[in-house]
């Protein structure tokens, strides 16, 4: 049996944050197969780690004066820019499914085999451990985890069109921070984001030994999505919390 395959394109902030809490939520429950999601943001939105202060990480005023929306997730790591230019991919599958069995491993498999995926593109990408890849000794995607019972949800960025200054202004970048850019920026051709996605399904088909199958969000899912946007995401005791 093979996995899903989701492709929700430009899409709510909210919807999609919450969508990635409820495909690890129900799987766990066995309730949906194995999936894999991509996804980007219809608007520039600051994407809060599980644990970080907004007042370290983020220039508030900045975010309030240009209507950036800050969301929280479940997962752990920094805290991050995504705008409509960032391609977000998002796997949850069951643990017995990957050899790796610690988070580094975990990034060590999936962050390799994007980098495959993107020198198949003539991308000259490389794995920087933990859980980033670069490109021209730049930060270009940053992933994060979150293990829930027998199941693993794995998600993360590909800065292929990104406002950098932007997000320069939207976020307080400390003095050490690894530079950032874009695939656009450091290739200087016109990467398509569908040959990108194709590419990251060859990769991701080959790790995990299956199939892709297209396949629409379930009405259970939708109604779980609507919750959480209602009750969590969308709420500012939610996202603020530290």
């Amino acid at each position: 049996m093979g996995w899903r395959l989701i492709t929700t394109g430009l899409a709510d902030s909210y919807f999609v944050t919450a969508a990635d809490e409820a495909l690890i939520t129900l799987r766990t429950q066995d309730l949906i197969p194995n999936t894999l999601h991509f996804y980007r943001r219809n608007q520039p939105t600051i994407s809060i780690g599980r644990s970080r202060r907004l007042d370290h990480d983020i220039n508030l005023p900045y975010c309030q004066q240009h209507h950036i929306p800050l969301i929280r997730r479940t997962t752990g790591g920094g805290t991050i820019y995504t705008d409509p230019g960032c391609l977000i991919y998002s796997l949850v599958f069951d643990h017995t499914d990957i050899a790796a069995t610690t988070s580094i491993d975990i990034f060590s498999t999936i962050c390799t085999h994007i980098v495959k995926a993107l020198q198949e593109l003539n991308i000259n990408a490389s794995y920087k451990p933990p859980n980033d890849i670069h490109l021209s000794g730049k930060k270009i995607s940053g992933s994060g985890i979150l293990k829930k019972n027998q199941h693993i949800l794995v998600h993360g960025t590909l800065l292929h069109s990104t406002d950098l200054t932007t997000m320069r202004h939207a976020l307080k970048q400390p003095l050490q921070t690894t530079p950032v850019t874009t695939l656009i920026n450091e290739h200087h051709t016109n990467i398509n984001i569908k040959d990108i996605q194709n590419a990251l399904i060859q990769q991701f088909a080959s790790l995990f030994n299956t199939t892709f199958n297209p396949s629409p969000f379930t009405q259970k899912e939708k109604a779980l999505i609507d919750n959480l946007i209602q009750t969590r995401y969308s709420q500012p005791q939610w996202n603020i919390m530290r």
